[in-house]
């Protein structure tokens, strides 16, 4: 057979050639139509609309046919910007719309298309080379394409895949109104380039569109079988979204589990956080995030990859800061006058301290300290159930230096905090401030927002919400991957269990921030790293983030050519949630029991470690079983403490019968989405 060059040279009159794109000089990987419901997924997360890529396609594909009925053209006639027109009409229409111009709109569009198109293209490189050849030799090379792209963003693809330099000038369809299937374009272009038609030579897949028509004004071609293309495209046709998904978040879960890095598939867990996240900040028209430390630096670091990778940061890129706050130095800012001031919001989860340890949390010096104890005359690692109610804090609010320096280091922490804010040159008093945290319940949101005298909404955006505060429409706050607020389900339950794996893996290398200060009047932290922290950080929690970063990536390009549901999202963690909670081997055990090593408490007793004991199962054993077998769900954070438990007293190789508890808790799934779709048991 002869090769594309010698059918060319054989032609001796042949001086300019003509070249279809699609299933010629490049392939998809899935159905063309296909690229369109990639589009619409794109265009629901930058736009953050209320609407599925399904949604977006039905309005797109009937945009098309009403414009090609109207003007009484094909619909790859149709211009692409009333293309573009159109659907903005529509969407405004449905109130879908209220933040962006159509400017805005028409660059995130086009954009949209461009990366839709070109992650599921790849080149025909045995024909694209010998065009280069061709262009070497001396011929006209010329793109003639039917589509409904503009001409800039095809030669923008073009350019993607370093094909621009080959063509003189590229013609698209819906740029001319005039295409190859209504063989129009011919003489249009041969009068364009001032060309006779034996000059000419077009190259196409499409016998009708490029060898057919062409040849009806005297244009010889070459007809390029893609038989095995063409086949593809139908066989693409079907398939299932569902079962796509499953697979590529498997591939790279199980390319975790095989590695030497502990947990690292909770990767998925931290993606799917960043990209609902990324979502519900557009949605939101949040500009500015604000990451709270430790957790929030692993996440902001994601985030930044994210917004990266997805290539549309020059449309609209949310601006990312890392706030180093902690509950012991929030908790400070928030502070009222002594005689205002009762410590609800810290008594609530550590009121049972010494007087030594509450001093501390003020951050009074040593000598300080010290002379308060002695003027109060008491035992100061004595521990107070409750000492916020107790005889030593009322003699604590009576003695003098206690409520000076109370008074000095409360002015002082809110004055520091003041600059260290403002050194973010955010625009908080305008659009106030969105923080973004690993969870559980929002004390720090609180204690923000109690900072800027409740007059600046603070909105938090948490991986999960285990506690409801007084959320007020100032202070709303989301847990993307579960929540308890404003209602719980099955997921909910079993995604919690084991949040303390999620702030240990997202941990930080630098220690915790105990307050604020100045220094040479420029605002800083007040901050202690603990030695076993900084062990546990260095020598296990840094190469498992490194490893989950190249994973998480790996994940993103997949996903990218995937149009997936959120509830194929929460399925799926719902499902490696219990696998993982239910499955650990002992390797993954000890590495929970290292990582406890160096989980530090700032704030109470100061605790350096988590300990796994059966005494946290409070509850009768019958209740406990009854519950379990009417919904499992519930005692799943009791279940996932089992084994490294029998681990720590040498039983593990008992541990097997645990294993089924996995099997009853999806079969107890599948009975009440089967028999009770009411969804009534609660």
């Amino acid at each position: 057979m002869k090769s594309l060059i010698e059918k060319i040279e054989n032609n001796s009159s042949c001086k300019i050639i003509f070249t279809d794109f699609f299933d010629t000089l490049v392939h998809r990987t899935v159905h063309p139509n296909y690229t369109i419901k990639l589009w619409g997924k794109f265009m629901v997360r930058e736009l953050g609309l209320f609407l599925t890529a399904d949604e977006l396609f039905a309005i797109r594909v009937d945009s098309l046919n009403y414009l090609a009925q109207i003007h009484k053209k094909r619909t790859l006639e149709i211009s692409y910007d009333s293309l573009i027109s159109e659907i903005h009409s529509r969407l405004l229409n449905m109130n879908c719309l209220p933040h962006l111009n159509y400017e805005k709109f028409k660059e995130i569009f086009e954009q949209a298309d461009f990366i839709a198109e070109t992650s599921v293209q790849f080149k025909n490189n045995k024909i694209v080379d010998s065009l280069v050849t061709l262009k070497k030799k001396g011929y006209h090379i010329y793109l003639v394409t039917d589509f409904f792209f503009s001409k800039v963003l095809m030669q923008k693809i073009l350019d993607f895949h370093d094909m621009l330099t080959i063509f003189d000038d590229v013609f698209v369809s819906c740029e001319l109104s005039k295409s190859k299937e209504g063989s129009e374009i011919y003489p249009a272009l041969l009068e364009e380039i001032k060309a006779e038609p034996e000059d000419v030579m077009m190259i196409g897949d499409n016998e009708k569109s490029d060898v057919i028509n062409s040849a009806k004004f005297n244009i010889k071609s070459i007809h390029t079988k893609h038989s095995s293309h063409h086949f593809r495209n139908k066989k693409n046709l079907l398939g299932n979204d569902a079962k796509s998904f499953r697979k590529a978040c498997s591939k790279i879960e199980k390319s975790c589990r095989k590695s030497d890095h502990q947990f690292s598939e909770y990767i998925i867990h931290f993606y799917f956080f960043i990209e609902r996240l990324y979502k519900k900040a557009k949605r939101d028209n949040v500009k500015d995030l604000f990451f709270l430390a430790r957790e929030g630096m692993y996440l902001k670091a994601l985030f930044d990859f994210y917004q990266e990778l997805n290539q549309f940061e020059h449309t609209h890129k949310i601006n990312t800061h890392y706030l180093k706050a902690s509950r012991q130095s929030a908790q400070q800012i928030a502070l009222k006058p002594l005689e205002e001031e009762s410590f609800d919001s810290f008594s609530t989860s550590h009121s049972q301290m010494s007087i030594d340890q509450l001093l501390q949390w003020f951050l009074f010096s040593s000598e300080t300290k010290n002379t308060i104890i002695a003027e109060l005359s008491i035992d100061p690692h004595q521990i107070h159930n409750n000492i916020f109610e107790s005889d030593v804090m009322k003699k604590l609010r009576e003695n003098s230096i206690f409520i000076d320096n109370y008074e000095s280091n409360r002015l002082l922490q809110k004055e520091a905090f003041k600059g260290y804010v403002k050194s973010f040159d955010a625009p908080i008093h305008k659009e106030g401030i969105a923080l973004v945290d690993v969870g559980w319940g929002g004390t720090m949101q609180e204690c923000i927002y109690a900072f800027f005298e409740n007059k600046i909404p603070v909105t938090g955006y948490y991986i999960g919400l285990k506690a409801i505060y007084n959320i007020e429409p100032n202070t709303k706050r989301f847990g993307l991957n579960f929540s308890l607020y404003p209602s719980h389900g099955s997921s909910y339950d079993i995604l919690k269990a084991n949040g303390q794996l999620y702030e240990q893996l997202l941990g930080a290398p630098h220690g915790s921030t105990l307050g604020y200060k100045f220094e040479n009047d420029i605002p800083n932290t007040v901050e202690f790293h603990e030695e076993n922290e900084k062990f546990v950080f260095d020598n296990y929690i840094k190469d498992v983030q490194d490893h989950m970063l190249i994973e998480f990536e790996k994940l993103f390009l997949t996903l990218s050519s995937i149009n997936y549901s959120e509830y194929m999202v929460q399925e799926y963690m719902t499902d490696m949630a219990l696998r993982v909670g239910i499955f650990p081997n002992q390797k993954k055990i000890k590495f929970i029991n290292d990582l406890s090593k160096g989980f530090y408490q700032n704030v109470g007793e100061n605790k350096v470690g988590l300990a796994y004991s059966p005494s946290q199962l409070k509850s009768r054993k019958r209740v406990l079983l009854k519950t379990f077998i009417k919904s499992p769900e519930k005692v799943f954070r009791y279940i996932v403490k089992i084994k490294p438990y029998m681990h720590a007293k040498g039983l593990y190789w008992l541990s097997s019968p645990l294993n089924l508890t996995y099997y009853y808790i999806k079969f107890n799934f599948w009975v009440k989405k089967k028999w009770f779709p009411k969804n009534l048991l609660r």
